[in-house]
């Protein structure tokens, strides 16, 4: 008798257990597909055939013309007042043949689509420090490529600022030293370390670089 009540309450579990399954399968594939869609808008962000145009659209601009403090003087020593998510400009890395769009914030909305830009860090021409941030598996997947003397161009509303890479730094994924002040204009790209470690990377790989040009472009 036991053994019948028991088989008949395990054939009474095996349509909820059925439809348990299958809502948790499609719960599984929604869950992959979106992340899956967003990984492939970050990859994507990074983006090979502007780099040309861009840089065309430089070597045309108006005037070109050594970083000064004089015109950095000019320039706000903060960042924009832009609302979180603002398109701000784009980054050309000429060695990686690339060119990224930043984006105000370090949210993950905005991570998603190229480099964020921290607000409370400067933006470029002024005289404070710039620091940007982005995804080591998408937009920044080949920072790692950049050495000292390499070019990063920082192309905002009517100017490009060429820097140079002056360091490169491994460190731990707490150190909060890569935001702070400093005492000349400077430029810092982090994203997380190692490249390829499958899950929550340890440390953050952070490329440091110092103005040496500014292109006044044709608006």
């Amino acid at each position: 008798m036991k053994r019948k009540l028991a088989a008949a309450f395990l054939s009474s579990l095996r349509p909820i257990s059925r439809c348990a399954a299958l809502v948790l399968l499609v719960i599984g594939i929604c869950l992959v597909g979106w992340n899956g869609y967003w990984y492939m808008v970050g990859w994507k962000a990074a983006k090979p055939d502007r780099v040309l145009s861009s840089l065309k659209e430089e070597s045309g601009s108006n005037a070109n013309t050594p970083v000064s403090a004089d015109w950095a003087g000019k320039r706000a020593k903060s960042s924009p007042s832009s609302a979180l998510g603002a398109y701000l400009g784009e980054m050309t890395i000429p060695r990686l043949g690339v060119v990224i769009p930043v984006y105000e914030g370090v949210r993950e909305q905005e991570l998603r689509r190229g480099v964020g830009h921290y607000p409370n860090s400067a933006w470029p021409g002024g005289e404070g420090h710039v620091v940007l941030s982005g995804h080591r598996d998408t937009v920044l997947r080949r920072l790692g490529e950049l050495g000292i003397g390499d070019a990063i161009i920082l192309r905002t509303e009517g100017a490009a600022v060429h820097y140079r890479v002056v360091n490169v730094r491994i460190v731990d994924d707490e150190d909060r030293t890569v935001l702070v002040d400093k005492a000349r204009p400077t430029l810092t790209v982090t994203t997380c370390y190692p490249f390829h470690f499958i899950g929550r990377a340890p440390k953050r790989y952070v490329v440091i670089a110092r103005p040496v040009r500014v292109d006044r472009l044709k608006l």
